[in-house]
């Protein structure tokens, strides 16, 4: 899209949803589970625990608007590892809260491996549900292939991989194909017997645009492109910046030059000039782009052909019209919605 992005006072009406603050961890598993989290605060560490959740439940063990992007959580079933990773916090079976995560034991705690939990770069309030692996039904396995018990650990498939998420789309190319887009690459998903079937079924009921968090294996990697393996997959709430591409979606023409449009399609935006196709790009909102910081937010798009890259200061977007300022020469783009 050659036209721009920059936001001292942008405009956006009608961007529905709640507004809330905090790190909210529920409960779907099928157990009582006891919650531990850690996180950074301000130059040290800092980790929590017990909360206990039973079955359909949720508590909040960070309240407040989210000052990071990282948290981590660790959570046991009567005792036992239910959900944990490899970064370690001091614990101790009681009720806790202890500031730092080095010499655990020589300050009388235990070190507890805890799960990464990525929350994006600009939500004030997450929701992460915790599902029992069991309980999701076994994809098929292929005649003469043996499904592996640590399915769901990661690491089985290849590089551990989680990250706030725009979901693109399914498709169904023999089998069906799941796209979503993260931190500027498209990821794609193959139905087989590595990742749940019943994660296609949610994924395929999904619009484009929809925020979800993924966790994964990272199969290959190519320039603009990854094939991964997911273990789950779950929508997360909106955040400001989402609710800007959700206005973003569907055609839009020059006011310059109404032969010259654009379509947003979830995170995929296409360029066309007198109806013709002309380019694709990948896009996403960030707070920065590039060396631009602060004035957000930024439109960030990516040539798919090419790999170029371009940033946009967002001026103004309602629903009806779109001003953008391209940097760093600071010409201003005028839209309007054709739909």
């Amino acid at each position: 899209m050659k036209a721009a992005v920059s936001g001292l006072a942008f405009a956006i009406s009608l961007l529905a949803s709640p507004v809330f603050a905090g790190l909210e961890i529920c409960n779907s598993s099928g157990r009582s589970l006891s919650i531990a989290v850690g996180y950074a605060e301000g130059k040290s560490w800092i980790s929590k625990g017990w909360w206990n959740i039973d079955h359909g439940d949720c508590q909040e063990p960070v309240r407040g608007d989210l000052q990071n992007r990282y948290y981590y959580y660790l959570a046991t079933d009567a005792g036992a590892p239910f959900a944990s990773g490899d970064y370690a916090f001091c614990t101790t079976p009681d009720v806790f809260t202890i500031h730092g995560d080095e010499n655990c034991a020589a300050r009388g705690y235990d070190s507890t491996g805890f799960r990464q939990l990525d929350t994006g770069e600009t939500a004030r309030h997450f929701t992460l549900t915790l599902v029992d692996d069991a309980a999701a039904p076994p994809p098929a396995t292929p005649p003469g292939t043996a499904e592996p018990a640590d399915r769901a650990t990661p690491g089985t498939h290849g590089e551990p991989y989680a990250d706030a998420a725009i979901m693109q789309g399914c498709s169904y190319e023999g089998q069906r194909v799941c796209n979503f887009h993260a931190s500027g690459t498209a990821f794609y998903v193959t139905e087989d017997w590595r990742t749940p079937s019943a994660l296609f079924d949610l994924m395929q009921q999904l619009s484009p645009g929809t925020p979800i968090f993924v966790d994964g294996d990272i199969v290959d990697f190519y320039d603009r492109t990854a094939d991964v393996v997911l273990r789950n997959v779950t929508t997360r709430p909106w955040t400001i910046n989402d609710n800007i591409l959700n206005t973003l979606q569907g055609t839009w023409y020059s006011v310059d030059d109404p032969s010259a449009r654009f379509n947003v399609l979830g995170a995929e935006l296409d360029n066309s000039y007198d109806d013709q196709f002309t380019s694709r790009e990948y896009i996403a909102i960030w707070d920065s782009c590039g060396t631009f910081e602060g004035g957000g937010p930024y439109l960030w798009t990516l040539e798919e052909e090419t790999g170029d890259t371009a940033c946009y200061a967002i001026e103004q977007i309602t629903d009806l019209e779109l001003e953008l300022m391209y940097l760093p020469r600071g010409n201003i783009l005028r839209y309007r919605s054709l739909d």
